[in-house]
């Protein structure tokens, strides 16, 4: 029995120690405690992305933005590029990561644009079109052409060198050596011109949003503005990510555009969508960053499944698809906080994009007030753009949308949106239009409370039998759990104590519980001892009316006086040992 007790001890031991309860920190309040404590005092020996993702995610904490933002301009090359090799990613990684603080990046986005060139992968052709037979004058440098368009919209010539009739007399294609130009178009008949472009080997179109038109005898004025940034050739990934600092920088960025879209099916690794619909707020983008989400919540085209989630939350805000790519954060962390077996970047990148937090800005910057407290926007440069507003650099707007004057120009149901009724949420994202704050892009689905996600109740109060847990509800109502029982332990946990206590006293007090357990089963009474026992009860299992013979006790032999111990003992002892003698015998 000893040695059954004893085990018995230590698995319950063990079982209990498992299911001790404690708080449990949130997803991103273990991330971040994770980050600061890979980073602080390290950023140093970071690398290039490493410092400024780091930077990004934790510009709340002025220790640590002193130590990366000190760490990351030794990288620099005077700086204005990253690395000291100047790289047009790291660059705009910096870029971004020192705007988000409020430094001056002046130098840094002069290094850049001045890294622009004339993409040798696109095609461009001008398109004249009117609804009558016209003949127009084409006018570049110093050379000025006319050109015939007949009922049938066909070209009759080519205008000079730079314009060569294509695709059955149609268009005008531009050739390669005049995309600089700037080409001056008048007619007799009303009419309209615009530029369309295609990828050299591909087959897909596209045409300008900028089509002008004039009256005739009056004129339009085209030029293809169309560039990339890249050290030598073209770098579509330094592409994206430089539109998109210099976006959130304030600049202008739509000449980076017809190279980013013409290429984004050759480069989806890089996630192209994603900084397509941050960049252009396009509906379309949009529904590829959502089809392109795992069911279990992420995505992943790179091989880089974190990365990948970070570049879509970045784009995301509000939205059924940025919920399930937060629980499945929760599912994938790591028992230390972070992502990725601990990865930096990837999660500094993540908190940056997912759970962003209200920089601490640099002296040089007065900007401190809330932007929506102002009855101002936060949004995207595009979008702001695109209504007109003006970015307001004085008001603050979490990272990376800007504060903007003026809300989308578009209504909700131009934008092809609904506004979901109360009590009902949208099922994929929620954009600001002229007439909404929320305007649905998708279904509007019942709304689940945060405490109804929790799997506990919403009531208007809650019941004797329970108490009010942190959870949100509507309506007024609170949130109720039932009570723990014993001061807020479990009853499984005080079972599981009162089972260890049992089993150490049982270990401790063997002896005498076989005493007692005799009693109880008839086995003596006090008063002098007898010779015969009464007859043998039947163990469990074996039927009644069969029994064992009883059997009369057979004396103990006799053992050498030397071999007794010799030692003092009690009355109880010495009871104690006449019982478990005769116990032994009967039980032969």
């Amino acid at each position: 029995m000893k040695k059954e007790g004893v085990l018995l001890f230590v698995f319950l031991l063990i079982l209990f120690s498992l299911i001790v309860v404690s708080a449990q920190n949130s997803t991103d309040e273990k991330a971040y405690t994770c980050l600061k404590g890979k980073v602080k005092d390290k950023c140093s020996s970071l690398t290039v992305e490493e410092q400024a993702f780091s930077l990004l995610a934790l510009a709340d904490n002025s220790a640590i933005q002193s130590e990366c933002e000190s760490a990351l301009k030794s990288k620099s090359s005077n700086n204005e590029c990253w690395p000291s090799t100047c790289n047009i990613k790291f660059t705009s990684l910096a870029l971004l990561s020192l705007n988000n603080i409020g430094e001056n990046t002046d130098k840094i986005e002069t290094w850049l644009l001045s890294k622009t060139k004339i993409p040798s992968e696109l095609e461009w052709y001008l398109e004249i079109e009117a609804s009558q037979a016209t003949s127009c004058t084409i006018s570049y440098d110093s050379s000025k052409s006319t050109i015939k368009i007949g009922e049938d919209k066909k070209i009759s010539s080519n205008a000079g060198t730079c314009l060569i009739r294509a695709y059955d007399n149609y268009w005008l294609k531009i050739d390669s050596s005049c995309l600089n130009k700037n080409f001056t178009v008048s007619c007799d008949k009303d009419f309209i011109s615009t530029l369309l472009y295609k990828k050299t080997s591909g087959s897909t179109w596209y045409v300008s949003s900028d089509v002008k038109s004039a009256s005739a005898g009056g004129t339009t004025e085209n030029a293809v503005n169309s560039l990339c940034f890249g050290l030598n050739a073209c770098d579509y990934e330094g592409s994206l990510w430089a539109s998109l600092a210099l976006q959130k920088a304030g600049n202008d960025i739509n000449k980076f555009l017809p190279y980013l879209i013409a290429l984004s099916d050759d480069n989806e690794k890089y996630f192209s969508s994603s900084f397509l619909y941050y960049l252009t707020n396009s509906d379309e983008y949009l529904q590829e960053i959502l089809t392109s989400q795992k069911t279990d919540g992420y995505w992943d085209l790179s091989g880089s499944r974190y990365y990948d989630t970070a570049l879509a939350l970045l784009a995301l805000s509000e939205s059924q698809a940025e919920s399930n790519a937060k629980s499945w954060l929760g599912t994938s962390q790591g028992n230390d906080g972070c992502w990725n077996s601990g990865n930096i970047r990837d999660t500094a990148f993540l908190l940056w994009a997912a759970y962003p937090k209200q920089p601490i800005l640099a002296v040089n910057n007065t900007g401190t007030a809330n932007c929506e407290s102002y009855n101002h926007y936060c949004t995207t440069n595009s979008e702001c753009l695109d209504a007109g507003g003006n970015k307001l650099d004085n008001f603050l707007c979490a990272s990376p949308k800007i504060c903007c004057d003026k809300p989308s120009t578009e209504t909700c149901l131009e934008k092809g949106g609904q506004i979901c009724p109360a009590g009902q949420i949208c099922s994929i994202s929620t954009i600001i239009t002229s007439d909404a704050q929320n305007c649905c892009l998708g279904n509007c689905q019942q709304e689940t409370t945060e405490c109804e996600d929790a799997n506990l109740i919403c009531r208007a109060s809650c019941l004797s039998t329970e108490e009010e847990a942190s959870y949100n509800c509507n309506s007024g109502d609170v949130c109720c759990q039932t009570k723990p029982s014993h001061g807020g332990i479990p009853w499984y946990v005080w079972l599981l104590i009162i089972l260890v206590i049992l089993v150490v006293l049982a270990i401790i007090f063997r002896n005498r519980l076989k005493v007692l357990l005799f009693k109880l089963r008839g086995g003596f009474k006090k008063g002098p001892v007898t010779t015969t026992r009464p007859p043998f009860l039947p163990p469990s299992g074996v039927p009644v009316g069969l029994r064992r013979p009883t059997m009369m006790p057979r004396p103990l032999p006799a053992r050498p006086a030397s071999r007794l111990m010799q030692k003092p003992t009690s009355k109880t002892d010495k009871e104690l040992e006449e019982t478990l003698k005769k116990l032994k015998e009967m039980s032969k």
